[in-house]
């Protein structure tokens, strides 16, 4: 049995804007909350991303996920 609505029509649209918003406040982290870095970052192609730019990787929960874990290296110090 279906645990709610978004199950039955298969629509993840509300977890998906839930990641998104996640990643988004990891990536004002790391920008120390300078919304313009943050968005400039965010638009262009990374090398340690394949040469695709974080944006480009927030269509699917896993695509979010590698950006998530992307940010950790960042911010470990794993990735310039």
């Amino acid at each position: 049995m279906p645990i709610n609505d978004s199950e039955i029509s298969g629509n993840v649209e509300p977890e998906l804007s839930e990641l998104k918003g996640e990643v988004w406040q990891k990536v004002l982290e790391l920008f120390e909350g300078d919304e313009a870095m943050a968005r400039d970052w965010m638009g262009r192609a990374r090398p340690f991303l394949g040469n695709v730019s974080p944006e480009s990787l927030l269509e699917t929960p896993e695509d979010i996920g590698r950006l998530r874990r992307f940010i950790q290296q960042i911010q470990l110090g794993i990735v310039p």
